[in-house]
């Protein structure tokens, strides 16, 4: 079933060109710790699926040895929002991400799965006037593994009936978690081994979806 019901989305690298904000701003929020940063920088490239503030915990506790709590992690959250907000606003769409909501909209439920907070990510949505494609958006606490099989499950589709698209590989592995099938967008991240089909744009996603359509019709 290569006609999909249900068309899954992550966020950063897939809809909008925001990782590498998001690796500037991390470098900018610990700049004032030189020695550290390289290490920092290095944890946070290499967990792309855990959550900022579980990000900051680890960073102060296990990396610069500072006590972490939750007046630290509202000042850095308040901060890394500031940093990235008004930019990924106004950042280049993934090439052919428009088109590819604006047709998919049409044939599929499309869903937005992201660890983003799910307030910020709303208004960066309205912001750029794309939340109206979305039926629902699954963001922080959701895992996304969990929030594709809740999808699923609040509309009573198999795992054969959806698809997400991610843009690294832990997006694969919550496909895999969550038996659906997955297609790649070419970010930043290597795919470290994973094995599954890659594309540089939504443009070729789009047309990758329509051979496979095509090929079971």
């Amino acid at each position: 079933m290569k006609n999909y019901k249900v068309v899954i989305l992550d966020f950063d690298g897939v809809v909008v060109e925001s990782v590498g904000i998001k690796d500037d701003a991390f470098a900018e929020l610990f700049k004032d710790f030189p020695a550290y940063l390289p290490v920092i920088m290095q944890y946070h490239r290499a967990n792309n699926a855990t959550i900022r503030y579980e990000k900051f915990r680890y960073i102060y506790e296990e990396i610069l040895g500072e006590p972490y709590n939750a007046e630290v992690s509202t000042r850095l959250g308040g901060q890394f929002s500031k940093m990235i907000f008004d930019k990924i606003v106004n950042c280049p769409f993934v090439a052919g991400a428009p088109e590819f909501l604006q047709e998919y909209h049409a044939k599929a439920l499309l869903y937005l799965v992201s660890i983003n907070p799910v307030q910020e990510l709303k208004s960066i949505l309205a912001q750029r006037k794309i939340h109206q494609f979305f039926s629902e958006v699954y963001a922080h606490p959701w895992g996304k593994a969990d929030a594709i099989r809740d999808i699923l499950r609040r509309n009573a589709y198999l795992a054969q009936d959806a698809i997400f698209i991610g843009d690294s590989p832990e997006d694969f592995d919550a496909a895999q978690m969550a038996g659906v099938d997955f297609v790649g967008r070419q970010a930043v991240r290597s795919w470290e081994g994973r094995k599954t089909v890659v594309f540089n744009d939504m443009n070729e996603i789009a047309n990758y979806l329509k051979i496979q359509a095509h090929a079971v019709s």
